[in-house]
């Protein structure tokens, strides 16, 4: 055994050239673990190298992201995990725990580069319909490409059995408990079995085999994608000459052309950080293939990355004093848009840039910020920071500090009242990993604002507040229970002493600085308060159909939230719900009788293209049932139906478009003998506290109206 410290920033092993020789107890601090195409942080507990393969060249770099203490074994087979474990005893159900937390993780990112393999598929291909008519416009010959056309799609090659993923998810969802109750019994066969098989169920080669794909598909397509990037270059420039330079008072604005400067004198942030940050940009901006994959390519884009947002933390502070109306165009357009070079984004683009940031009136919404509005309100204490990747918010994140001995108990008192100690969780979490999960290529984002990320017309793809709520208003015409929370009414004087209520709670949409294709749920809740809001991120500039990309993220909400409430009951079908009627639907559908053969091979074919994750394929239904079957065009088997309909019931007006839908009809009817019994209730409670004398209260009208739609 081998005793290692090392100080963030340091490589400890590299992906593809170091060999895996050794198992690595992480003591202290957090690693990241990174390929070209995910990243999974990995806490202290943790042990490097299991899931790796021993004897080859590590598929991961691992790099340390806050300083770390490390205990080396040898690792030449699972003998060595059995004395890995032997020498570790009392630490076992720590190891234990460590190990099923990163095998969950590495379950998402599975899941993740696969989805990144399926969108780069379809981008390339995009590029391949897009480019004979773009080369033509840009009066170029289009060339043949034959090769990249031939190039087959990604495919589902999950090796691991869909109850596995259960498996893991149910040892995560309950680690406090087990790590009690179960992994501290002192058995070392019990360590091995489950550390091993988290691997070997979650069959690791899997993501070999993935990125081994993403390395071919973008290496055979890199030569048209540079080619269709300078074509696609040429014809902008040719639009842009032919209507002129944009607009003049934008281009003469020095906040605009000179926004480094601009930044300068507006932050007067530390002269080395400006300095490192200057040469950072001007040299990505000089780079012919900014968004390759070579190794100096990687560095630039990281050190970028992280000096902006080091940079952003200095701009933030100088504005948040300020009134909006005196922060220069320029450094608005900073703060909202990550914009930096004019160059970089092209005149006319920096024209829209300007108008658009110039529209934008913070805290003019309460439920849809820029980030920069969020920040703001995270700064002044009136919204608790997010939860970080490891599930922890920010009281619990200090505790944890705490536990381990990195902070003492006055210290958490200071940092949990400290206004820029908040900012920094936040803008480490959310903002940094938000921006790079919405931009949808996770391993090529970096936060300034380029011309080449741009797939769609800006005024198009920009999402305003009002964009975003008439969608999700259109998603709670359909589904109007979507954001219920169960709540308690109680009014003693009237002699009611409670009264289940359904309370609409909508959820906070945070809009990241960036071109993206993607949105997520960022947390359903607040903390372990079921009645806050979910927090929601989406690009700034979205460039996928927003209604498809709002009805997924409702889907999302309406999952997670249940699980949330449902606890370790989520996937218990003697406890009914949604998660686990659906889970029971999925895991035994091949024995119900119910349905059809057809509809069988179709549920075979939805499970094996989402690795069989049953969220997935949820969401996909419910996709399905928002879009489609809510417009009478009926897409689903009769069983995904009734579930969908019993939990996410559609709204009155949506059901009375459908007529005598014999598909239908059984729903309906025992949907309005709910709501009847619901009525029945709500008029005896009315009754009860009129007698009493008092006024019936706003929240029991506000049920009465929820009732009305159904």
């Amino acid at each position: 055994m081998t005793n290692r410290t090392l100080e963030a920033g340091a490589i400890i092993y590299e992906g593809g050239k170091d060999t895996v020789a050794s198992l690595d107890i992480v003591a202290k601090g957090v690693i990241r673990a990174s390929s070209d195409y995910c990243t999974i942080d990995i806490p202290a507990g943790s042990v490097i190298g299991i899931g790796e393969f021993p004897k080859s060249e590590y598929i991961f770099t691992y790099e340390v992201v806050e300083p770390v203490s490390l205990f080396s074994y040898p690792y030449e087979s699972e003998a060595s995990l059995v004395a890995l474990f032997k020498n570790n005893a009392k630490l076992l159900a720590t190891l234990v725990a460590g190990c099923i937390r990163f095998a969950h993780k590495m379950q998402a990112a599975v899941l993740d580069t696969m989805e990144f393999a399926r969108a780069e598929y379809a981008r390339v291909n995009k590029a391949l319909d897009d480019y004979p008519k773009l080369a033509i416009s840009a009066g170029v010959t289009p060339q043949s490409f034959d090769h990249v056309k031939a190039l087959k799609a990604p495919e589902m090659l999950d090796k691991a059995r869909g109850w596995h993923r259960d498996f893991v998810e149910d040892l995560q969802a309950n680690e406090a408990k087990f790590r009690k109750e179960f992994y501290s019994i002192p058995s070392i066969g019990l360590g091995i079995g489950l550390t091993v098989n988290m691997y070997a169920l979650e069959s690791r080669d899997f993501m070999a085999e993935v990125i081994e794909y993403l390395d071919s598909f973008i290496s055979s397509s890199k030569a048209f994608m540079n080619h269709y990037q300078a074509i696609k270059e040429r014809d902008a420039a040719a639009a842009s000459s032919a209507a002129g330079r944009g607009d003049s008072a934008v281009a003469n604005d020095e906040s605009v052309s000179g926004c480094l400067k601009a930044i300068l004198a507006f932050a007067n942030p530390d002269q080395e950080l400006f300095d490192r940050f200057s040469l950072e940009l001007a040299k990505f901006i000089k780079c012919t293939d900014r968004y390759g994959s070579a190794d100096e390519v990687r560095r630039l884009r990281r050190d970028l990355s992280a000096d902006f947002y080091e940079l952003y933390i200095k701009v933030f502070l100088s504005a948040v004093n300020r009134n909006w109306s005196d922060v220069p165009i320029g450094i608005k357009m900073f703060l909202l848009f990550g914009f930096i070079d004019e160059g970089l984004a092209g005149s006319e683009n920096a024209a829209k840039l300007a108008a658009i940031a110039d529209s934008i009136e913070p805290g003019s919404d309460r439920r849809v910020f820029t980030i920069f509005e969020w920040l703001m309100l995270i700064y002044s204490g009136k919204i608790m920071p997010s939860k970080n990747e490891f599930d922890l918010d920010y009281p619990a994140y200090l505790k944890e500090l705490k536990k381990e001995g990195s902070i003492k108990e006055a210290d958490e008192k200071r940092l949990m009242n400290s206004d820029i100690d908040r900012l920094k969780f936040e803008i480490k979490n959310i903002f940094m990993i938000g921006n790079r999960v919405t931009f949808g290529r996770i391993t090529t984002f970096t936060p300034v604002f380029d011309k080449e990320n741009i797939t769609r017309v800006l005024e198009q793809s920009y999402l305003s507040a009002e964009t975003i709520n008439n969608e999700i208003n259109r998603i709670r015409s359909i589904d109007h229970g979507a954001f219920y929370r169960q709540g308690v009414f109680s009014m003693p004087e009237a002699g009611v002493n409670s009264f289940f209520t359904h309370d609409e709670v909508l959820p906070y949409v945070i809009l990241m600085p960036n071109i993206g294709t993607r949105a997520s749920l960022w947390q359903e809740i607040d903390s372990k308060k079921r009645n806050t809001p979910a927090r929601m991120i989406i690009s700034i500039f979205h460039t996928e159909t927003l209604e498809d990309t709002m009805i997924r993220l409702v889907g999302e909400f309406r999952w997670e939230m249940c699980k949330t409430e449902q606890g370790v009951h989520w996937n218990d079908v003697t406890d009914p719900s949604l998660t686990a009627m659906y889970c029971d639907y999925l895991q035994f559908y091949r024995k119900n009788s119910a349905i059809s053969p057809e509809a069988k091979e179709k549920i075979q074919i939805a499970l094996k293209n989402n690795a069989n994750n049953f969220k997935k394929v949820f969401l996909a239904d419910y996709y399905a049932y928002i879009k489609y079957e809510s417009q009478g065009a009926l897409r689903l088997n009769k069983h995904a139906r009734g579930i969908l309909f019993s939990f996410c019931p559609l709204s009155k007006n949506v059901i009375s478009a459908f007529g005598d839908n014999p598909q239908y009809a059984q729903l309906i009817s025992k949907r309005e003998i709910e709501l009847k019994q619901r009525e029945k209730l709500l008029t005896n409670l009315v009754s009860k506290i009129e007698k009493s004398g008092h006024s019936v209260p706003d929240k029991i009208k506000g049920q009465i109206r929820q009732l009305q739609l159904g």
